[in-house]
């Protein structure tokens, strides 16, 4: 009776180990370089799918420089196969009084896949008034 209780044990802390080995191989999270945002800026983070037929499914935040979400997804982004999806930062939706706010973004792969090979991401701060970038911090590899 004692082995099949620890036997029953050892299986179950077994595939207690497989799944927590499967979660973290679907939560890959790529951090960027912190960038600075005034007013009449926007910050975007582009996501391009470019070789994951079925798809990714992301979540993506916001962080300042006290490690505070100043943004995030409201439910998980899909972006499709051959496909690009941007989410847009305005300066004027922060609630820091200094018009200068350091932030960095943060992105959680929640499907299967290899983002690092097909997921080309992207973060841009640019000029509200007249488009221009001013930041590009980008995946050289893609």
């Amino acid at each position: 009776m004692k082995t099949r209780t620890t036997s029953s044990m050892l299986v179950a802390i077994l595939l207690a180990f497989l799944a927590l080995g499967v979660t973290k191989a679907q939560a890959n999270v790529d951090i960027y370089r912190p960038v600075g945002i005034t007013f009449g800026q926007t910050a975007r983070l582009t996501f391009a799918n470019i070789g994951e037929t079925r798809g990714f499914v992301v979540d993506w935040r916001f962080i300042d420089a006290d490690g505070v979400i100043v943004a995030r997804s409201e439910r998980p982004l899909t972006i499709p196969f051959g496909k690009m999806v941007s989410v847009d930062l305005d300066r004027y939706t922060l609630p820091q009084p200094e018009a200068r706010v350091q932030i960095r973004a943060e992105v959680e792969v929640l499907t299967p896949g290899n983002p690092d090979k097909n997921l080309s991401t992207s973060l841009e701060v640019f000029d509200n008034d007249t488009g221009k970038t001013t930041v590009f911090i980008g995946n050289p590899d893609a």
